[in-house]
């Protein structure tokens, strides 16, 4: 295939233009054989894929059911908190196992239309096995996090990688620490929620005098694939010890401020040289929402002309790479790359759109101004899984039915239980 006439972002995260070939899958510069078919991407911008280094899979259910709530009030004895618990009833219980893939293929195909081609799922209940089917039935990449059972999964799975667990401050104990200390592996990707909020920060300091990340750092447990989520509650003394093992930080600020847990400082992080990418989390699919966000947030209490779009797309593509250990392989439009590109159409957003020598307004009107609906065309592994914005490996429509089914059936479930306790 050849894309003829591409403006491409380049790992500088400069747009440059030129011809791409894609051949098995793979980015080249020059071609030695004929292109079978030749697309004009004279009206496109293409980047590669979005990467969304943290999310839940499920989560998009529970969107209004924990506003205005920090995580360590999830299903307290308050209305919220009793309609909260009958929802993990329903995830728990009631779900089929299809309808809990039904609803985690609403969210890939959801971060799809926004330009994902790799994902992180940190919550595959009972069915890692079902969701990596459901990733690459849809082509999208990602990796699961399948905790203790790591040893189930020690081959990837086409696009999907497989990820064990370290531990949530709520779980440290010295028996916990010395069982992860037997499990350790250093071939695996680990991921865990990492001083994400007050909550977790003082759970372990009161029992340990220590940061999580200082216990970790105490019992061997870090390297450069260990991969922690929020960091809202690290210390500078914590940033030092990240950055030493070469781990990477989730920044995650739409969640974050969502359930006051604050805002991290991805500034020092960034100075320290440490590895910061992006994830949407909990309840939200959109990328750009999170990326905007953090740029945003990286104009607070420093120089204003400190940070600028392109770290915002660092974090948001090679960074998540690197944290899952496809730096290599993905994340840049450069030759011998793997063809997970997204094609956005240029349209009003960019206007006025500046490009000379030496300034250019245009990846900055680019994440601020975006309309979803611009993104046109998603290529992964060189094939077309979206066209048009029409899905082009499964059936999108029976996707959002199953979804509204599931949906429904939590809120008939809330219904019967309402009735049943009066």
């Amino acid at each position: 295939m050849l894309l003829k006439n591409a403006t491409f972002l380049s790992n500088e995260m400069k747009f440059e233009t030129g011809d791409l070939y894609i051949t098995d899958g793979t980015i080249y510069f020059e071609s030695t054989i004929n292109s079978e078919e030749t697309i004009d991407c004279t009206n496109y911008l293409i980047l590669p894929g979005l990467i969304n280094a943290h999310f839940h899979s499920y989560s998009p259910l529970t969107r209004g059911l924990v506003k205005d709530m920090g995580i360590q009030d999830w299903c307290n004895d308050s209305k919220q908190g009793e309609i909260q618990q009958l929802f993990f009833d329903y995830i728990d219980n009631i779900v089929s196992k299809e309808d809990f893939v039904w609803a985690a293929k609403k969210s890939y195909l959801d971060m799809i239309r926004c330009g994902v081609t790799f994902v992180s799922d940190s919550d595959p209940g009972h069915y890692p096995k079902l969701l990596s089917k459901a990733m690459n039935d849809i082509g999208i990449r990602g990796i699961i996090d399948v905790y203790d059972a790591i040893d189930d999964y020690l081959e990837s799975d086409h696009h999907v990688l497989f990820g064990t667990h370290l531990l949530e401050e709520e779980d440290i104990t010295e028996d916990t620490l010395q069982f992860l200390m037997q499990k350790k592996n250093d071939h695996h990707i680990k991921m865990t929620h990492c001083m994400e909020n007050r909550w977790r920060n003082d759970l372990v300091k009161n029992q340990f005098n220590k940061s999580s990340v200082e216990l970790y750092d105490q019992k061997s447990l870090l390297d450069n694939k260990t991969v922690l989520f929020h960091g809202v509650y690290l210390s500078n003394s914590d940033f030092e010890i990240i950055a030493k093992y070469g781990s990477s930080i989730v920044h995650c600020p739409v969640s974050n401020l969502a359930t006051g847990a604050g805002i991290a400082n991805i500034g020092s992080m960034l100075q320290k040289g440490i590895n910061v990418c992006l994830g949407t989390d909990y309840g939200e699919t959109n990328m750009w929402e999170t990326m905007r966000m953090s740029y945003y947030l990286l104009k607070v209490n420093q120089p204003v002309e400190k940070f600028s779009a392109e770290n915002i797309f660092k974090m948001a593509i090679p960074h998540g790479a690197k944290a899952y250990g496809l730096e290599r392989e993905v994340g840049q439009i450069q030759e011998g790359y793997k063809a997970d590109l997204i094609f956005i159409k240029k349209e009003g957003f960019l206007l006025p759109s500046l490009e000379t020598e030496h300034y250019s307004t245009l990846l900055h009107n680019l994440l601020l101004y975006l309309k979803e609906e611009s993104i046109k065309h998603v290529m992964i592994d060189g094939k077309w899984i979206m066209k048009e914005r029409q899905i082009q490996t499964i059936d999108q429509q029976k996707v959002e039915q199953k979804y509204k089914e599931v949906v429904n059936g939590f809120i008939e479930y809330v219904h019967q239980k309402e009735i049943t306790m009066k």
